[in-house]
């Protein structure tokens, strides 16, 4: 049986007073990692007091869930419009569905620096952790993976799934931005706009992806 999640506010109750506090909440998350943000810290970075912030989010856990679930909708909605538009028959059909996937993260709906650290801690972490990428990642991943069999011409499940797996922890590498490439290159290397950078995780993605459905032989 899965982990049961705390409860939080459906999207149609997050009033622009509590976005703001969720806006300052995972910039906080992402500073000190959830053990690290304590809920006077939390109260204190998005200027209320902890009495309202327990009012409004009962604990550090419903603060954490409704931070993952209100930055999750953002790109989950953002990666459907994308793929709703694109055309799995054509002859870059897995480009598209790996650009309308990738793109929302990187982009403004996937919440910068802050949340790509969240992000990273999400796809190896504890069972909270785990049970929120169940409930608010999950049903979108499934519908990325049809596409994924589609695009790939026939691929069975279990490469799909195993293809969107390798290519979310690509993705976690990628948004964090962190200048490590450009270090690691000695500085010979500027980092590329986020149209530069979306076009070569997409290339590369789009490599592995067709080397794992190709026949082995």
């Amino acid at each position: 049986m899965g982990m049961a999640l705390p409860k939080v506010k459906a999207a149609d109750d997050i009033t622009p007073a509590l976005a703001k506090i969720l806006e300052a909440a995972e910039a906080e998350f992402a500073d000190k990692g959830f053990d690290g943000a304590g809920m006077k810290a939390l109260a204190l970075r998005a200027g209320v007091s902890q009495s309202l912030l327990h009012y409004h989010f009962g604990s550090k856990d419903q603060l954490y869930a409704a931070v993952i679930r209100a930055r999750s909708r953002k790109i989950n909605a953002e990666r459907l419009e994308r793929l709703a538009a694109v055309d799995l028959v054509a002859a870059d059909a897995l480009h598209q569905v790996f650009s309308a996937l990738f793109a929302p993260a990187l982009g403004p709906s996937g919440g910068g620096r802050a949340y790509a650290r969240i992000f990273a801690g999400l796809i190896v972490g504890n069972e909270m952790d785990q049970a929120l990428v169940r409930e608010c990642y999950d049903p979108t991943a499934k519908i990325f993976l049809n596409a994924l069999e589609t695009a790939l011409g026939g691929v069975d499940r279990a490469s799909a799934a195993q293809v969107y797996q390798f290519s979310l922890g690509t993705l976690a590498a990628v948004i964090a931005k962190d200048g490590r490439a450009e270090r690691l290159a000695d500085g010979k290397t500027a980092q590329p706009d986020d149209a530069a950078l979306l076009d070569r995780l997409v290339q590369f993605v789009v490599g592995g992806a067709r080397s794992i459905a190709a026949p082995q032989t």
